[in-house]
């Protein structure tokens, strides 16, 4: 769970905001996504969509070099894991979508003593 509730049940007011991203990954080109470095969060939630009709999409994700392949017209989806970063190799004649719920990264802030 990428998130936790101690003691307390969740409501509306302490769960964060999921918001939603659209990347497309060019034909036949190696796209790498960092989620904390371009959308600010962690995605929490993908779908990733092989538009290629003729060739197979590779993907890869949080860094562990085990490319799964996706057979062409095909998506995948990765549910319940938190996933940091995502590497796509798309096949060479079509596009492959990539769409991700994502958790902002909570930021504290440091206080800050003020005399007046």
């Amino acid at each position: 769970m990428p998130f936790s509730f101690k003691n307390i049940q969740p409501t509306v007011s302490n769960v964060p905001l999921l918001y939603p991203v659209r990347v497309i990954c060019a034909a036949g080109v190696r796209t790498d996504i960092s989620f904390p470095d371009q959308f600010l969060g962690r995605a929490i939630a993908l779908k990733i969509s092989n538009n290629d009709s003729a060739n197979a999409t590779s993907y890869d994700y949080n860094l562990n070099n085990q490319f799964q392949n996706l057979a062409a017209s095909n998506f995948a989806t990765l549910d319940g894991a938190v996933v940091n970063y995502l590497t796509i190799i798309a096949g060479a004649a079509g596009t492959t979508l990539v769409e991700a719920q994502i958790l902002p990264v909570q930021k504290s802030e440091p206080e800050i003593e003020v005399q007046v």
